[in-house]
């Protein structure tokens, strides 16, 4: 084990304060609470009296964590019991991400690490459908939604299979279309995104709680949209444009898809006259750049963030530009600290290994270092991770990405440079970090990306501990 490497150290502490800040229950929490006989769901307000039912349904990786909130909230035994309605509700999360809850019942829809939707997933939506067309104008729908719920909630329109659906999106993905691009098409092909969820409610009031994994916070693109009313039809007009893209021989994508797509299949969404319908962000990647970059300003780093973007481009482009910018952060001295939320994209080799963007990105980066002619005159440290403790494909979950320093470095300066460049053509990031001892853990000792004082968190609390608001960066560097 490499012995204590304090700038490491600090990107770790740097990297978890973020995490921390978008901790999902304590997020709810803060936005539901009971007040002057009102329940308020973020800025709405419900009688008390008047509400017969409170269903909750929910998708996404942190979505059962934001249930274990409201019931930790508000919504506990004593709470239901004095008030006299009933409570109940479904959500679906990957299956390392079960917890049990008092009244909502979380289950699992897909492994750990595959970012695809199942026949588990649209079961359990169908089962989501019915829940919410069962109730009435006196009950209230509350959505908990968060980052990985487009994997999560899937109902393919006919005759669309859901292999078909998963083959559309591995082949998008691995050809390096972002995230809205591959919602575009997934909005097009889907009979509960792009609004056509909440459709299903009719006159029940539905108020969301959104966990955002998009920069910008663009209600359309989170999970696809579920419960946003549509504006316009431009979201199938872009799913064409996609498929022209990445498919324009039209050998990658399912004729079925391409079919429906051109002929715009899908009906527009129109919400009943008098529904009511509200979309609230909770947290989003702002929310743990501005806490990542106080801790640093506390452990004495002149802090500068990069603007969000939710396209930053290629990884291994990204992660060769970080040895410039770092010798830049030496040349101000002191103690420098670059914060950046977003995302890049990999295009897949043929037949790749195991890895992820994050994994990637700081790979590039380190066959780049040990490229240059000369080493940079001070300490420094590249940390990449996402934040929701999942980086792409690896052979054991709790992955968020990887970390290099100085130190390993000049260790990995002395071997054949030939490992490097072989991991990186056959996106094989994985194995290299985890000989090399640069991968990011979630849980782990030293590698941690949660924390709790003193005592060692019990499984179900680390399975509640990572939001998905896409990655966060890391760069710190200070001079000799």
């Amino acid at each position: 084990m490499l012995q204590s490497r304090p700038l490491r150290n600090d990107a770790i502490e740097i990297w978890k304060s973020g995490l921390n800040a978008v901790d999902a229950r304590t997020l709810v929490k803060k936005n539901v609470l009971i007040e002057d006989q009102q329940l308020r769901i973020g800025p709405k307000s419900f009688p008390i009296d008047k509400i017969e039912n409170v269903v909750v349904v929910g998708f996404g990786k942190a979505s059962g964590a934001m249930a274990v909130g409201l019931e930790e909230g508000i919504l506990t035994d004593s709470f239901v019991s004095d008030l006299g309605f009933n409570l109940s509700g479904l959500i679906c999360v990957p299956d390392d991400r079960v917890v049990q809850t008092k009244h909502i019942k979380i289950v699992g829809g897909r492994p750990a690490g595959e970012n695809l939707p199942t026949e588990r997933v649209q079961k359990t939506t169908g089962e989501i459908l019915n829940l919410i067309e069962s109730t009435g104008p006196n009950d209230v729908c509350v959505c908990l939604v968060s980052g990985g719920g487009s994997a999560l909630l899937e109902l393919p329109i006919e005759p669309i299979t859901i292999d078909e659906f998963r083959s559309a999106t591995s082949f998008l993905s691995g050809s390096g279309a972002s995230i809205y691009q591959l919602n575009a098409v997934r909005r097009a092909i889907s009979s509960v995104k792009g609004g056509s969820l909440a459709r299903a409610a009719g006159q029940t009031p539905i108020v969301s709680l959104i966990i955002s994994d998009v920069i910008g916070d663009n209600l359309d693109v989170i999970s696809s949209g579920p419960t946003v009313q549509p504006t316009s039809t431009a979201s199938a007009i872009s799913a064409i444009e996609v498929l022209q893209t990445f498919d324009p021989d039209r050998t990658g994508i399912p004729s079925s898809i391409w079919e429906a797509i051109e002929s715009n299949s899908k009906p527009v969404v129109e919400f009943e006259a008098g529904a009511a319908v509200d979309n609230f962000i909770i947290g989003n990647i702002e929310t743990a750049i501005e806490a990542a970059k106080e801790k640093a300003i506390q452990l004495g780093y002149a802090c500068e963030l990069g603007q969000p973007s939710g396209n930053e481009g290629d990884a291994e482009t990204i992660g060769r530009q970080v040895p410039a910018h770092i010798e830049q952060l030496l040349s101000r001295g002191n103690k420098q600290c670059f914060i950046q939320g977003g995302e890049t994209t990999v295009k897949l080799c043929d037949n790749p290994g195991h890895g992820g963007r994050n994994q990637h990105l700081v790979l590039a980066a380190i066959d780049e270092f040990v490229s240059l002619p000369k080493e940079l005159i001070g300490d420094f440290c590249l940390l990449s991770g996402g934040t929701d403790g999942e980086d792409g494909s690896a052979p054991e979950s709790g992955i968020a990405g990887a970390i290099a320093d100085r130190e390993a470095i000049q260790r990995i300066g002395k071997l054949k440079t030939d490992d490097v460049k072989s991991a990186l053509l056959n996106c094989n990031s994985f194995e290299f970090h985890l000989a090399q001892d640069n991968l990011l853990r979630v849980g782990s000792d030293g590698n941690s990306a949660s924390q709790e004082s003193g005592a060692a968190k019990s499984q179900e609390d680390s399975n509640l501990a990572s939001t998905n608001v896409c990655d966060l960066r890391i760069v710190l560097a200070e001079a000799d």
